[in-house]
């Protein structure tokens, strides 16, 4: 029904009389068209808005795939912000996350679309849903389930679904991807940024994804493989705080996450959410 829902607002949008239109070639360069949404969002033009956060999700990464990463946090932030005041947003919102569902389940690009729906449904709070999904998933084809495991990790940790987090938790191959991505990130020149600043990012998530994946092994009863993972990680990164961290982590305590901003883009009265 809230795909029908869906369907249908999207084709009012679309094909009403004041010619309210969102299709891939009217606009061409997304960092306005997303700089443009978060005005019209601050001007009280909601209609506008949308449009834009639409076209944005949908065709942003055609034009600038370096935008992924603004696509899935600020830009969906700032949309679920304008759907607690413009139930126009929700609505679409809605559709796009059910029809993310759809694509996962009928077996298409499921990685990409297991984000996407992730990520729709962390602005909309509706991490059951992540872990239904997920759920299925894992009944009906294990493999797609792996592929997918870090996406539905969050909130399987949070929903206290150890045993099958840890079923898809791979700690050699993840800590050799870890270890991979903390020399890259930690050397990676980003212009603006201050001495230090990435280096200081990438150890902190490695930090946390670490912690992360000793508490799971905790969980499970996976000794041998904390042992392993944490001697290389102190080799690794020497460092008393760490140490500390990775002692609770073996007693299955998990990290307090890296905050993702989820703060409203444009209006400042909104509140971040968790």
């Amino acid at each position: 029904m809230k795909l029908l829902m869906g369907l249908i607002f999207l084709f009012v949008l679309v094909g009403c009389g004041d010619g309210v239109e969102v299709e891939r070639d009217a606009y061409s360069d997304p960092d306005k068209v997303f700089d443009e949404a978060l005005q019209a969002h601050e001007d009280g033009n909601y209609e506008e808005a949308l449009r834009k956060h639409i076209w944005f999700y949908q065709y942003a990464l055609d034009y600038q795939p370096s935008l992924s990463g603004v696509r899935l946090s600020y830009a969906l932030s700032d949309w679920g912000c304008l759907a607690t005041k413009y139930p126009d947003a929700l609505v679409a919102l809605e559709y796009f996350v059910d029809k993310e569902e759809d694509e996962v389940k009928d077996g298409g690009d499921v990685y990409s679309s297991f984000h996407d729906f992730e990520s729709i449904n962390g602005v909309l709070g509706n991490e059951e849903r992540i872990i239904a999904l997920f759920e299925w998933l894992d009944r009906n084809d294990e493999r797609l389930a792996e592929k997918v495991s870090n996406l539905a990790r969050p909130a399987l940790i949070e929903a206290e679904k150890y045993a099958l987090v840890g079923k898809y938790l791979d700690s050699e191959r993840e800590l050799d991807m870890q270890l991979m991505q903390l020399e890259v990130v930690s050397n990676f020149d980003v212009p603006g940024a201050k001495d230090g600043e990435m280096e200081d990012y990438a150890y902190e998530t490695f930090s946390e994804e670490i912690q992360t994946m000793v508490a799971i092994l905790a969980k499970n009863g996976r000794l041998d493989e904390i042992e392993r993972m944490s001697r290389k990680a102190e080799e690794k990164w020497d460092d008393e705080g760490f140490k500390a961290q990775l002692e609770l982590a073996r007693r299955g305590v998990f990290p307090e996450r890296i905050k993702k901003n989820s703060t409203c883009c444009s209006q400042s009265e909104c509140v971040e959410s968790e």
